[in-house]
């Protein structure tokens, strides 16, 4: 509908619904979006990433653009224009981008059958509302202090506050798609999982291990495939680890999320020593080689798959 001129919409709303080209209007309207915000090797990315096809891929875009709000975002950061250095206004876009693109590619990796955006917005809308407004609450505190550190940075540079502040928090908002399947797995509420899964991740390094993912050079095509493979698994094992922390009977309430890891902890004190070791011999150099990551991971699986058993 924001195509056509603001006085068609108001005094023609119908006869533009039933335009005989509305579909075609979409289409070029979506793909000037994705190639201009996402860059013309978005689309072949994610074909070579998850076998989806164009319209997967663009139903899975349109939805995550809409659930996090990121046109708004977009216009509020071209605002910016001839007041800003052009390197924060990239950097900003970047982080947007980037987010965007594991969203979407979230989206298709995880998706049982094919889903009109409509159906994918109502699916994740609530839950994705409720973790972007009650974020800070959730999250472990060394994180909050991580993201208001890099808020401020921005907005020293003259970065609107309430830009810099959702920008900074989008590294840790990805995570609602598994957060809200968790829930609605364990039948608990998002707030729960959400703090669960933050306090979990934090317990066992997992956070520190996907910015060693994140940091990680690529040399070539396989490397890149390679290293959002590693991210995919490690986002599913933590969602995992989550749901069983979740059902393990050692605590049920808001309050008590920490002392429910505690629990899990204690009571699987023999899988997790492992999972730690590997992470010590992980942390003794700054230099990794792939196979490093391939081998942690499966050692992370193995935890998920013992822990199970224990329970």
């Amino acid at each position: 509908m924001n195509y056509f001129p603001t006085e068609l919409r108001c005094n023609f709303n119908k006869e533009i619904h039933q335009y005989p080209l509305r579909k075609e209007l979409i289409a070029t309207v979506l793909a000037n979006d994705i190639v201009n915000e996402m860059g013309c090797n978005f689309v072949t990315r994610l074909q070579e990433e998850t076998g989806a096809s164009v319209v997967d891929i663009a139903n899975a875009f349109a939805a995550s653009k809409e659930l996090f709000h990121f046109d708004k975002t977009f216009e509020k950061i071209r605002q910016h224009d001839n007041r800003l250095p052009t390197s924060v206004q990239y950097e900003l876009m970047f982080m947007i981008r980037r987010i965007l693109r594991r969203l979407t590619r979230w989206m298709l990796r995880n998706r049982s059958q094919k889903s009109s955006v409509t159906e994918l917005v109502a699916r994740f809308e609530k839950d994705v509302a409720i973790l972007v407004d009650k974020l800070d609450e959730l999250l472990v505190e060394e994180e909050v202090q991580q993201h208001n550190e890099q808020a401020k940075a921005w907005i020293e540079q003259g970065v609107d506050a309430e830009v810099a502040n959702y920008i900074s928090r989008l590294s840790s908002l990805y995570c609602c798609y598994d957060i809200s399947i968790a829930a609605k797995e364990c039948n608990t509420t998002v707030e729960r999982a959400a703090k669960l899964y933050f306090h979990l991740g934090d317990k066992l390094s997992l956070h520190w291990f996907l910015w060693q993912i994140n940091n990680q050079v690529v040399d070539n095509h396989w490397q890149a495939l390679a290293r959002a493979a590693f991210r995919e698994d490690l986002d599913w094992q933590q969602r995992q680890l989550t749901v069983q922390v979740l059902n393990c009977g050692c605590g049920d309430s808001l309050d008590s999320v920490e002392q429910t890891i505690e629990n899990w902890m204690h009571n699987n004190k023999e899988a997790l020593s492992r999972w730690e070791n590997t992470l010590k011999e992980f942390k003794v150099g700054n230099v990794h080689e792939f196979a490093k990551f391939s081998v942690a991971l499966r050692e992370l699986m193995l935890l998920n798959l013992n822990c199970e058993a224990t329970q």
